[in-house]
């Protein structure tokens, strides 16, 4: 059986984090385990984070970052320290707010267990008949004018790059992560840049897998001034990669 860790990055989630969704999920699936990265937050998320490990220590992980560096430095510090451990073999990361169902990261290993050749697998939020897709109208269309751009931009046929659930061969990891990222959050647009530096025919490793489940929750982290930067981050990316 092929062990799993899911890193997840939390930022003043501590009123917010369903930490009972983790322990129940932990009965039903004894292959996957939880790295939780505290971002430097200013409420109790720490002590909240501290009491869960300890009480699980043998699934859950804790990396305790005393400063905020962001959510992009927080997947990077939770990714490099997971895969450090060497006892993994898929290691993912997903959102603290549980907008993806931790149900889902099944879908995601059951695809690179189907395929041997995908060393990535990423949620995607496909509205379609048969799935509970739930999201605000402005933004599903601000999401397909970003993913156009980004297409069109580094000429790469991803569908939703945003989505914040994804996999990865634990191997592929150290290198993936090794560097920080240019944008705090747009990195996932640079993982794919990244992993296309490494692999030539990246699409035949990488796979976009529809969600059964994605419902959007509130308080998004994303504010107006994250967006208005997003454009003068892109093109950051675009002089560091292309």
């Amino acid at each position: 059986m092929e062990r799993i860790c899911i890193v997840v990055p939390c930022y003043n989630e501590a009123q917010r984090l369903k930490l009972d969704a983790f322990r129940e999920f932990l009965r039903e699936q004894d292959d996957i385990d939880f790295c939780f990265v505290n971002d430097g937050s200013t409420d109790n998320t720490s002590e909240v984070l501290r009491r869960a490990v300890a009480c699980c220590p043998e699934r859950f992980l804790l990396v305790d970052n005393a400063d905020n560096r962001g959510k992009a430095e927080a997947v990077r510090c939770g990714m490099s320290r997971v895969a450090s451990l060497g006892r993994y073999d898929m290691i993912g990361f997903l959102d603290a707010d549980l907008a993806t169902p931790l149900e889902e990261i099944r879908l995601l290993a059951d695809m690179m267990v189907k395929r041997p050749e995908l060393c990535v697998t990423m949620g995607a939020r496909l509205k379609r008949l048969g799935a509970n897709v739930q999201r605000k109208a402005y933004r599903h269309y601000m999401g397909r004018v970003f993913a156009t751009v980004v297409s069109l931009l580094f000429r790469m046929p991803v569908y939703d790059s945003q989505c914040g659930a994804k996999l990865f061969r634990a191997a592929l990891v150290p290198e993936l992560f090794k560097e920080p990222f240019s944008s705090g959050w747009l990195f996932d647009v640079e993982i794919l840049l990244r992993l296309r530096d490494l692999y030539p025919d990246y699409e035949n490793v990488v796979c976009e897998v529809p969600l059964c489940v994605w419902i959007e929750q509130g308080d998004s982290r994303i504010r107006l001034s994250h967006l208005l930067k997003m454009p003068g981050e892109l093109l950051q990316i675009y002089r560091r990669y292309m």
